[in-house]
C-alpha cells in the first residue's frame, strides 16, 4: 500500500464500482454556510456540474467551474484525476437535485432539501431510502467494491443537525478554511425550535430526525448501505457527512462490510470531529495524503491550507487509484491536467 494512504487497505477489488451521491439543499444558499459555489445562488449547479466534470471533462449547466469564492476547484478535480489513471466507471445517482446535469445518471427523485430553520429537510426521506435500497440491491451483483461518494453543498450543516437531534455532539467540517461553528450551530438551534425539541430528542426516532434536519443525500447513503449490505464491501468516500452517514447507519442496524476514507485535509482538521465519528460508528476509516503541495497550481495548493478539503468522492477515488497502483506524484500531475484543460461554456479549458 502506498506510505499516502493510512492504514493499509487489504483488499484489492477486481471489479470497483465509483458512485456520487448529488444532491440539493436549501441549507447551502444560506450566505456564509457553503464556499462549493462562487456565490450562495451558484451552490444549486454546483453537484451537476461536478458531474459533468467527472466524467466529461467539461461543464455544460454552469456557468463556470465550480469553485469556490476565492477560486478554489472543485475536489472533482482529484476524482477526475483518479478515475482517470484507473478507468474505473462511474455512475451518478441524484436525489432531490433541482440542477439536472448532461450526463447519464439514476434519478431517485424528490425535491430538493429545505431549509430546515423554517421547513422539514427531507419529507420524502423514507421513499428515497426505499428506492436506494432497491438500487444497491442491484448494484452489488455488479461489483467487490463499491465506493460512495457525495456532492451537496450545505450538507455539514444538515448532518450536524441530525447529529445534534439524536443526541450526538461531535463537529462537523467545511469547505471554507475557517469553519463557520457558530453560523452553523445557530441554523441547528433555528431548526431545533421549529420542532420545538431539545438536542437528544429523537434519538429513538432517526428516520424523523432524518426528514426534519437533513437533506436528500442522507436517506440515498443509508439506503444504498441498506441495500449492498454484506453482498459487497462498500467504501464511504468523503469527510462528516459521511461519517455521520456511518454513525446513523448503527443507529438503524444497518449491515455490512463498511468503511469511510477521506483525505488528510478532512481528518486533521482540528475543528471537526470526523475520527470520532468513525470510530463511534464501529467502522474502520483511511486517510489519503493527495500531495498538493505537490502542485504547480496556486488555487490546488490551497487546498493545503484547509480550504474544500473533500467532496465528489475524492478522498475515496484517491485511495482507489492508490490500491491500483498509481502513485502521488502521477495523481497530482494529472489534478493539475484536468484543471488546466477542463471545457468550460464560452471557451476551450481553464488555461
Amino acid at each position: 500500500m502506498p506510505r499516502w494512504i493510512h492504514p493499509d487497505f487489504d483488499f484489492r477489488p477486481l471489479r470497483p464500482l465509483f458512485m456520487c451521491i448529488i444532491s440539493n439543499t436549501h441549507v447551502g444558499k444560506i450566505p456564509g454556510v457553503s464556499a462549493a459555489g462562487v456565490t450562495p445562488e451558484f451552490t444549486f449547479y454546483t453537484p451537476g456540474a461536478d458531474a459533468e466534470l467527472v466524467e466529461f471533462n467539461r461543464i455544460v449547466t454552469m456557468p463556470g467551474l465550480p469553485e469556490t469564492p476565492g477560486g478554489c476547484p472543485t475536489p472533482g478535480i482529484i476524482t477526475r484525476a483518479a478515475l482517470s489513471l484507473t478507468g474505473v466507471p462511474a455512475l451518478f445517482v441524484a436525489s432531490g437535485l433541482d440542477k439536472k446535469p448532461a450526463v447519464p445518471y439514476v434519478e431517485l427523485g424528490g425535491a430538493a432539501g429545505g431549509d430546515i430553520r423554517y421547513t422539514p429537510g427531507v419529507p420524502e426521506a423514507p421513499e428515497i431510502m426505499e428506492k436506494a435500497a432497491l438500487l444497491g440491491r442491484k448494484v452489488s451483483a455488479l461489483s467487490d467494491c463499491i465506493f460512495i461518494g457525495e456532492s451537496i453543498a450545505g450538507g455539514t450543516t444538515t448532518a450536524l443537525a441530525v447529529l445534534r437531534a439524536i443526541g450526538y455532539n461531535g463537529s462537523v467540517s467545511s469547505s471554507f478554511d475557517s469553519n463557520p461553528i457558530e453560523l452553523k450551530s445557530e441554523i441547528v438551534r433555528q431548526a431545533l425550535r421549529r420542532c420545538d425539541s431539545e438536542p437528544g430528542e429523537f434519538r429513538d426516532d432517526i428516520m424523523r430526525a432524518i426528514v426534519e434536519f437533513g437533506d436528500p443525500m442522507i436517506p440515498c447513503a443509508l439506503g444504498l448501505l441498506k441495500g449492498i449490505g454484506s453482498t459487497t464491501r462498500v467504501v464511504l468516500s468523503g469527510g462528516t457527512q459521511l461519517a455521520a452517514v456511518l454513525l446513523l447507519a448503527k443507529r438503524l442496524g444497518i449491515e455490512g462490510d463498511f468503511s469511510i476514507a477521506t483525505t488528510k485535509y478532512v481528518a486533521e482538521d482540528p475543528s471537526a470531529s470526523f475520527r470520532d465519528i468513525v470510530e463511534d460508528s464501529g467502522w474502520n476509516y483511511y486517510v489519503v495524503d493527495p500531495g498538493l503541495e505537490r502542485s504547480r497550481i496556486p488555487v490546488i495548493q490551497a487546498f493545503t491550507r484547509g480550504f474544500v478539503k473533500e467532496g465528489v468522492g475524492a478522498g475515496g477515488a484517491a485511495l482507489l487509484a492508490g490500491i491500483l497502483g498509481v502513485t502521488q506524484e502521477r495523481l497530482v500531475e494529472e489534478t493539475d491536467r484536468v484543471l488546466m484543460t477542463v471545457e468550460l461554456p464560452g471557451c476551450a479549458s481553464k488555461a
